[in-house]
């Protein structure tokens, strides 16, 4: 799921994509983060959206945090 043209993509979504990777994967919060960037932004993250390179990253924050 690469990001083309499409709408942004909230902090809510990215929190609720990691926690559904790192339940499902029964992985770490590093690892499911490794795999929402390769998944969502691929290796196109220079030409990526800032507003929904932020949203990833107070997501991550945010998840990182909570503990």
């Amino acid at each position: 799921m690469r990001i083309k043209h499409g709408g942004k993509l909230s902090k809510a979504y990215f929190k609720s994509y990691m926690k559904l990777i790192m339940n499902t994967k029964d992985c770490s919060l590093e690892d499911s983060s490794k795999i929402t960037l390769e998944r969502v932004f691929g290796e196109e993250k220079d030409g990526t959206d800032v507003e929904v390179y932020q949203n990833y990253l107070k997501a991550y924050e945010e998840l990182r945090n909570r503990d």
